[in-house]
């Protein structure tokens, strides 16, 4: 086996810090991969990367299909008394507020899926004229309901964008780049001298799922982002892990003068880091020993809910000896339901079968016990909950 580098600093890795079962991998759209999940911490600069999956330029072309069913498909960011906020709505809310764009910018989003939150950005300001780039065409049918074909890019940026751009976004897409490194240089030579490089990535710390997500394998941490910023020639002006939850939002510049500031991470810090990524380590491989000591509880004639369609549902559905005790999934999302997850229907809550009484909930373990005491349908019924 080759040795491995940090994408990050360059530094050799040694042996992963966690590694998931033989054909159990995960991905970011809730599927299972053929694969060994194998992570790693860098003791160089504190980051958290995953061995790359074989054949990544190809998954990314023809596989990574993330809401291509309509122009209006979306996830929910949250449910709060009720009212439901999806996450482009929230992105496009922090965005406003951190940059303001009071004067007309041309804007570039990098890696951007179907742009939806910069199509939803066009439509409440008329100073952004946006610019788009993927490294998949599967996008073009919906770029091209808000943007001109000489505005978007696929595989590579064009030459005659160099220095163009005041502001560069990037929303959930870095952490899916081997080659980050190079990618950060180029968006810092995009960018005219003051311009802004504003960028949305899962921050593991506030959301542990992040970590085995087999196609993320960049799991930034604030000491390594420093570094990456650094070595791009961009100054970091802010991380901030509380406007988007379970995310970083990261602000940084390209300066005027050329002058970049020192936003490497003490030694201290970076051990601190790591230690951190370990005790996440443990508590991904005692999750799985978790759920399959629940369901050693369950006589033969039970039937499980599985509370979200989303990854920690999917982790559920990985590590359960006998998955066919599953009789729905369960999930307000109503982009979700009447679909299925694993040939199981998805099902807002309040159609819970009645013979169902126990429901393994697949959410963030941080926000899980909240979210369900919200949900009202729920509440009424006797059931036995099983958390990660």
């Amino acid at each position: 086996m080759h040795l491995l580098h940090c994408s990050i600093c360059g530094q050799q890795l040694g042996e992963p810090i966690y590694s998931s079962a033989p054909y159990q991998s995960l991905t970011s759209l809730c599927r299972i991969h053929p694969d060994e999940t194998r992570v790693f911490a860098c003791p160089g600069c504190g980051h958290l990367q995953t061995s790359a999956i074989t054949n990544v330029d190809a998954y990314y072309d023809a596989e990574y299909d993330i809401l291509v069913d309509s122009e209006e498909e979306d996830q929910i960011y949250e449910i709060r008394d009720g009212k439901t906020t999806y996450r482009t709505e929230h992105q496009v809310k922090v965005l406003l507020k951190k940059l303001g764009f009071q004067r007309h910018v041309d804007l570039l989003d990098y890696g951007c899926a179907k742009s939806s939150t910069i199509r939803a950005l066009c439509s409440t300001t008329l100073s952004v004229t946006p610019h788009v780039f993927d490294v998949s065409a599967r996008y073009v049918p919906f770029w091209e309901k808000f943007i001109a074909p000489d505005k978007w890019a696929v595989n590579s940026t064009k030459e005659e964008w160099n220095s163009r751009f005041d502001v560069v976004t990037s929303f959930f897409s870095m952490e899916h780049i081997p080659t980050v490194t190079e990618s950060t240089r180029e968006i810092a030579k995009l960018l005219k001298p003051g311009g802004i490089f504003y960028f949305v990535i899962p921050n593991v710390f506030g959301n542990s799922a992040d970590f085995i997500v087999v196609d993320h394998c960049n799991h930034f941490t604030p000491s390594s982002l420093g570094h990456l910023l650094w070595d791009a020639g961009l100054n970091l002006r802010e991380i901030d892990a509380h406007a988007h939850r379970g995310a970083f939002v990261v602000v940084a510049e390209r300066p005027l003068d050329g002058k970049i500031s020192n936003s490497r991470a003490a030694r201290a810090e970076i051990e601190r880091t790591c230690d951190e990524l370990s005790a996440m380590a443990d508590f991904w491989r005692d999750a799985a020993a978790k759920v399959r000591a629940r369901e050693a509880r369950l006589t033969d004639d039970d039937r499980i809910a599985v509370y979200g369609a989303g990854f920690y549902g999917a982790f559920i559905f990985a590590n359960l000896t006998h998955p066919e005790r599953i009789a729905c999934y369960l999930d307000q999302n109503p982009f979700l339901q009447g679909k299925e997850s694993n040939g199981r229907p998805i099902l807002p809550p309040s159609e819970l079968p009645s013979d169902v009484k126990t429901v393994f909930v697949g959410l963030n373990p941080v926000h899980a016990k909240a979210i369900i005491s919200d949900v009202a349908t729920l509440s009424k019924q006797e059931l036995d909950y099983f958390y990660l």
